[in-house]
């Protein structure tokens, strides 16, 4: 995955999915768009620092189907796939595909951890 593009090394502090809304500005008559995003917030494994990661979901997946398929908790060490990375308002927010997360088991994560001492 590293490989593919930008990655983060974080563990999760937190995830909740929700609804978000837009509007169509060229047309103020239109409903409004609806799409599902996941947000998690994470700390980076390599200087404690949070970010807050989104991921933008298809119209036709439903955010607490995709949060229930994740199985993310609190404490887990997962790498990201890092489509955009910004610093917004003091706060680093990241954004990745649907399929841009990857949870690491415990080997992964003691190896990650030895080497960096």
């Amino acid at each position: 995955m590293l490989l593919a593009g930008p990655g983060l090394v974080a563990e999760v502090r937190g995830a909740k999915s929700e609804i978000a809304k837009r509007f169509d500005k060229s047309d103020k008559n239109a409903a409004p768009i609806e799409f599902g995003i996941y947000k998690v917030n994470l700390e980076l494994l390599g200087d404690g620092s949070p970010v807050m990661l989104s991921v933008f979901l298809d119209s036709s997946a439903k955010p607490d189907e995709f949060a229930q398929s994740m199985k993310l908790k609190r404490g887990d060490v997962i790498l990201v796939q890092v489509s955009r990375l910004e610093v917004k308002n003091g706060v680093r927010r990241a954004v990745c595909a649907r399929d841009g997360m990857t949870v690491l088991d415990k080997a992964e994560v003691e190896e990650l951890r030895g080497q960096r001492s």
